[in-house]
């Protein structure tokens, strides 16, 4: 007990130092202010990461349309040979999925593979003249006309693959 007599005694002596407001003031507006700087310097960093990553995004976008969509010849040419050329890429690509599931051996049958790879063959020599010469019309028909000659061939292909089954099947029942 005496210790606290002892401080309430000299209480009075000790309480006389006044605060320094100015001081503490300073010191909390400074930790404030880093405060807000950390914030900003955040907001930042993820408006930065948010910026690359959208970037990314169509720029894969981008880069996967580009590989799926087949590349026209046409489409610089003229808009209407170039829905004629896409209706014809479109066709091939239908009749390709569909010989591919058959799961034959194209080489049994009369129309081969490489009739295919030969026109394939045709039509990238021809698309490289039509870039360089420009927008020919016998070009452009020929080009045309050995799309149509693939789809022609494709057609023949899947006829043959039919008409092989059907074969197979009047040869089992008999």
């Amino acid at each position: 007990m005496k210790f606290e007599e002892y401080i309430k005694n000299l209480r009075s002596r000790l309480d006389t130092d006044e605060p320094d407001e100015d001081f503490i003031w300073q010191r909390i507006s400074h930790s404030m202010e880093k405060q807000t700087k950390q914030k900003q310097s955040h907001r930042l960093i993820y408006a930065f990461l948010a910026a690359a990553m959208i970037i990314i995004a169509f720029t894969v976008g981008y880069n996967v349309r580009q590989v799926s969509a087949p590349n026209l010849i046409f489409v610089k040419i003229d808009p209407k040979l170039a829905r004629q050329e896409a209706e014809l890429v479109k066709q091939i690509g239908t009749y390709t999925q569909q010989i591919e599931q058959e799961n034959v051996d194209l080489d049994e049958l009369v129309t081969t593979p490489a009739d295919l790879e030969d026109i394939d063959r045709l039509i990238d020599e021809y698309s490289v003249w039509l870039k360089q010469y420009g927008a020919n019309p016998e070009l452009i028909e020929t080009l045309l006309n050995l799309y149509e000659t693939k789809v022609m061939l494709l057609k023949r292909i899947l006829n043959e693959i039919e008409k092989d089954k059907e074969y197979e099947k009047v040869k089992s029942i008999l």
